[in-house]
């Protein structure tokens, strides 16, 4: 059995392949590496085969999926907030262009299963928390560009299934955290743990800057949990042709996650905040219900945002 992970030398994905190699799986990584990196593999380099490949271009494409027994289809560009409003167009063309090329992949050499990676911006505009996976049939599609692609990917899985019979699994992880996730060279650009703590620890900002209000809620996942919860929505019989949301129950507040982040970079001034105008499509609530995996696939998350927050601060340190 062979799982072909696109994508796969990013952050999130690097730590799904680690779990694959682990768990005994033969895995070809598909990347462009665009963004992601042979450093990020760097655990399990030895044990895949690395295929840098642009999955636009339909040449490429088509013949890299040749021996895949199961698509982990991750590859997609994605950033922060501020990454979302400035490249809406490139987004929407670019991942679409990608999906089409992997299900057609997917068909052309009859694989058992792709395991498609939305995101929890599918939820944008959901105003009962903490979300479940049959709202979404319920409340009105997403407004950002990056949202409305993510959902389109698992119209997708649905489209290629019911033509062609193409099994699926949808995972919606909630905002991942764990090493290999560099902060980016402007506010919005990653991830807000990331951009906290270039901002706090490197730049020593005083007041620290914050978008919005700083009572945005979310909830936060060790990237480990998401990928051994990945391996399950991929391999499990009850994962088949559903979807499911990979997060912690638990919301946290941006300033309560500023305040956490700045005492952990030991900062001894009295934490304060100077708040910037907010990007348009800032979610104020972002919390899911992930029961349903619990129930289909006996997966929970297990990492507390405390060790998620020490074990990212360490490598940020030892790292960038």
């Amino acid at each position: 059995m062979t799982t072909v992970i696109t994508g796969g030398a990013g952050f999130l994905g690097s730590h799904i392949v680690d779990s694959f190699v682990e768990q005994g799986d033969d895995v070809v990584v598909v990347d462009d590496l665009s963004d992601g990196t042979r450093n990020n593999l760097s655990e399990s380099i030895d044990e895949i085969d690395l295929r840098e490949i642009d999955l636009r271009d339909r040449d490429q494409a088509l013949p890299a999926f040749d021996d895949a027994t199961i698509i982990v289809h991750l590859a997609a560009k994605i950033g922060g907030i501020g990454y979302f409003h400035d490249i809406p167009a490139d987004i929407i063309a670019m991942n679409d262009a990608m999906n089409r090329n992997v299900f057609d992949a997917a068909v052309e050499h009859d694989v058992e299963r792709v395991c498609y990676a939305s995101s929890s911006m599918v939820y944008e505009n959901a105003t009962e928390f903490p979300v479940t996976e049959d709202q979404l049939s319920e409340i009105p599609p997403p407004d950002s560009a990056y949202g409305f692609q993510k959902l389109a990917g698992e119209y997708y899985c649905e489209a290629y299934h019911n033509q062609y019979d193409v099994e699926y699994s949808v995972f919606r992880p909630f905002n991942a955290v764990g090493p290999r996730e560099p902060p980016g060279d402007e506010v919005g650009q990653a991830h807000v743990i990331p951009d906290f703590v270039k901002k706090i620890r490197d730049h020593e900002q005083y007041p620290l800057e914050i978008l919005g209000s700083g009572e945005q809620v979310r909830s936060f996942t060790n990237v480990r949990d998401i990928a051994s919860g990945v391996y399950r929505c991929a391999h499990d019989d009850a994962a088949a042709n559903e979807d499911f949301n990979l997060g912690s129950s638990d919301g946290i507040t941006m300033l309560e996650l500023a305040e956490k982040i700045w005492e952990y970079c030991g900062r001894d001034e009295t934490f304060a905040v100077d708040r910037n105008e907010a990007f348009r499509h800032d979610v104020q609530k972002r919390v899911p219900d992930s029961s349903k995996a619990w129930e289909y696939l006996g997966w929970e998350p297990e990492v507390t945002l405390d060790e998620s927050l020490d074990e990212y601060i360490t490598w940020y340190q030892n790292t960038i």
